[in-house]
């Protein structure tokens, strides 16, 4: 997707997290929390236009349970996104159709565009998708600029068993982490950070690209299926 963000040495990320450090298990059963993450997953971004497929090769470690890295791999999975879009951004950004295309094409399995016009309605969607198929799910965060993984959540009952519950907090890493910045900022969080709504909801935010007007102004997320 379009991008406004540059990669810079910028020290500790400013987060206010819920917790940082402890590696997330993924979750057997359910016991309030649900992580995919995993300790080799994160990758981070190589070049300024490739938050997508940085972002693909991290979501394809925690589902094959690999360890890969490599900018090469990063800019084929961007290559690939960007030449499946529906819209080009002028800015060598990969859309949500490029993102769904590249997860299926290298190999993580059904994934789809997840829509919503209300914040916590998305998280629970999201929430649902990944407890159904124990895998991650991309966010569109920056308005559609920037791309993170969403790695687990928290919630008031188990989406599994009920569809009566409510996303409390959500776990989620950016490929510009540590380094990078979004309009002179520090940005993204680290592997395995936990996030409260509010801290969230300022981030991931809806969508603002008028030549999409199929996504503009939702909440826009890949989701597995």
């Amino acid at each position: 997707m379009r991008r406004a963000f540059r990669i810079l040495v910028s020290g500790l990320l400013g987060l206010t997290v819920l917790a940082i450090g402890a590696v997330p298990i993924k979750a057997a059963g359910w016991n309030g929390e649900f992580s995919v993450y995993t300790k080799a997953s994160f990758s981070y971004q190589h070049l300024d236009y490739t938050c997508v497929g940085a972002s693909v090769q991290m979501m394809l470690n925690m589902i094959d349970g690999t360890a890969h890295h490599s900018a090469a791999a990063q800019r084929t999975y961007w290559q690939y996104g960007r030449d499946h879009s529906e819209h080009l951004s002028s800015n060598d950004g990969v859309d949500p159709v490029g993102w769904v295309a590249a997860l299926e094409h290298f190999g993580a399995g059904n994934y789809s565009i997840s829509l919503s016009t209300r914040f916590q309605g998305e998280l629970r969607q999201l929430a649902t998708a990944m407890r159904a198929t124990d895998k991650p799910v991309g966010l569109f965060v920056d308005a559609g600029n920037h791309a993170w993984v969403m790695t687990g959540f928290a919630a008031t009952a188990d989406p599994a068993t009920t569809s009566n519950f409510m996303v409390t907090a959500v776990q989620a890493m950016g490929p510009l982490f540590p380094d990078g910045t979004i309009n002179g900022k520090p940005y993204d969080p680290g592997p395995g950070t936990w996030l409260n709504l509010d801290l969230l909801g300022k981030k991931f935010s809806p969508m603002r690209w008028r030549a999409a007007p199929e996504w503009n102004g939702r909440w826009v997320a890949v989701s597995p299926n």
